[in-house]
């Protein structure tokens, strides 16, 4: 079930989000707009947008903020949460008993009163271990750029322009050592495969790294990262 996701494109192994939906027996979407995941879906729920429903929204920090509806939806648009629900219901007692509070739900109020009184849940601690560096290849780090590929952004006229592209930013001193000038093409290789990116000098980078974001236009980063190793590490050739 794909909530809102775009697993090709949401996430840094590529390769790796592509096996799973390949593997996967049905593969339910519940998004917005159609992204590159939801076209290997074998059914599509038609999710309301941001300013199309009420509610609220969490970030990564736990605040919560309110939402107001503003915007009539388009056509049988619903709200995530009325998807979610019947769902439940038809999926029967496996999803929903029938002392379920969810079962006397009708109101996005109520909803929010719900989750107001869920106790989170605590996640498991993670250890990790890196493995040694050496002096010859490059730890690579990927993150996101608040503009990217993502279906919202390529859709919205006013947004579409706004993504960063595809760089491998490395530190200048890097640069000079590599024996490359900012703005030329390299070859990124990883055990798992190899790619060409512009690169472009980046003070904020340290030395030895190599920062690159993902998702981004003209450009495949996520093809050389392997999700199962704990780092990966690239080759910095020239082109």
């Amino acid at each position: 079930v794909l909530l809102g996701a775009d697993p090709i494109n949401d996430c840094p192994d590529a390769d790796l989000a592509r096996r799973a939906l390949a593997g996967a027996r049905r593969i339910i979407s519940v998004d917005t707009l159609p992204s590159e995941s939801t076209q290997l879906a074998d059914v599509v729920l038609a999710a309301a947008a941001f300013g199309e429903k009420a509610g609220t929204t969490t970030n990564i920090e736990g605040r919560v903020s309110p939402l107001a509806q503003q915007v009539t939806p388009f056509g049988t648009t619903r709200p995530d949460w009325m998807i979610a629900l019947e769902l439940g219901l038809r999926i029967g007692d496996a999803s929903f008993g029938p002392d379920h509070p969810l079962r006397s739900v009708s109101t996005v109020d109520q909803v929010t009163e719900l989750i107001e009184r869920h106790e989170p849940a605590q996640l498991a601690a993670v250890t990790f271990s890196a493995t040694p560096r050496n002096s010859y290849d490059y730890r690579l780090v990927v993150s996101r750029k608040l503009y990217d590929r993502a279906v919202g952004t390529e859709m919205s006229r006013s947004l579409v322009n706004l993504a960063p592209g595809s760089a491998a930013h490395v530190n200048p001193l890097d640069l000079d050592a590599l024996g490359v000038t900012e703005g030329d093409d390299v070859k990124l290789v990883s055990s798992k495969a190899s790619t060409v990116l512009p690169v472009t000098a980046d003070d904020k980078v340290p030395r030895g790294v190599l920062w690159a974001p993902f998702n981004q236009p003209g450009g495949s980063i996520e093809e050389i990262i392997d999700a199962t190793a704990p780092v990966t590490d690239v080759r910095i050739e020239r082109v």
